[in-house]
């Protein structure tokens, strides 16, 4: 069975401590614990998880809601949330960030680990499931009042706004109103990989790397050290 790297946002440390140690009884990975929305956000930049566990009500500029809207912003992650208390205000906030599902403590053992298992599963059968007719060499965006051919072999990355993403090519930049999950979601080409929370890059277009750095002809990006070794897996290098 697939591990499941979890994310978990929790400010108290020895619930946080409860729920990785249940995680790893299950064969799960914990990717880091975060004790506010900020350290969160933070450590996206190392290291991607599967599945994000997000305590609602978090000390800090930052409640759960108002983290996952920002991570929602860049990145499409499955986020489980997590609450002590019902609050309808909460509640009606917390829908509009689109969460997976939502645990209230205490909950049991088996619950939590069948509740990320879903989470999970739902998530990648959703990217893993395509439209027959998604072409395979091109796609349509809107550029003004028109919309225009844009073919995968042009791009050269993907840069994720706060609520926007830019496709940058050899010759124009365009960019869109919809996230990068959402832009990926339409690509879902073997070329792309993302190598830093707001960078996807085309493989192809690689010319040099030096440490963090890729150049991308004319064009560099930085790279996370956590998502450098899945780069390299996908490179050859003699």
């Amino acid at each position: 069975m697939e591990k499941i790297n979890v994310l978990i946002v929790e400010d108290a440390g020895l619930v946080a401590e409860d729920i990785a140690n249940k995680l790893k009884k299950h064969n799960m990975d914990v990717a880091a614990i975060c004790n506010s929305g900020e350290d969160a956000i933070q450590s996206l930049e190392e290291r991607m998880p599967d599945v994000i566990l997000m305590d609602i009500q978090l000390s800090g500029a930052l409640d759960g809601i108002s983290t996952a809207h920002m991570i929602h912003e860049k990145n499409d992650i499955p986020i489980v949330y997590l609450s002590d208390y019902e609050d309808n205000d909460k509640v009606n906030r917390a829908i509009k960030t689109s969460p997976q599902t939502y645990l209230s403590k205490p909950f049991r053992e088996g619950d939590l680990i069948r509740t990320i298992q879903i989470a999970f599963n739902n998530w990648r059968d959703r990217h893993t499931t395509k439209p027959a007719a998604v072409l395979k060499d091109h796609f349509f965006i809107k550029d003004g009042d028109k919309h225009v051919k844009v073919s995968y072999h042009d791009i050269v990355y993907l840069e994720a706004g706060r609520a926007y993403c830019r496709i940058v090519t050899e010759t124009k930049t365009y960019t869109q109103s919809n996230n990068m999950g959402k832009i990926l979601d339409q690509i879902s080409h073997k070329d792309f990989i993302r190598v830093h929370r707001s960078y996807v890059i085309n493989t192809n277009k690689i010319t040099e790397i030096e440490g963090n750095i890729i150049r991308l002809g004319k064009h560099h990006v930085e790279m996370s050290k956590g998502m450098r070794d899945k780069l390299i897996d996908k490179l050859k290098f003699i």
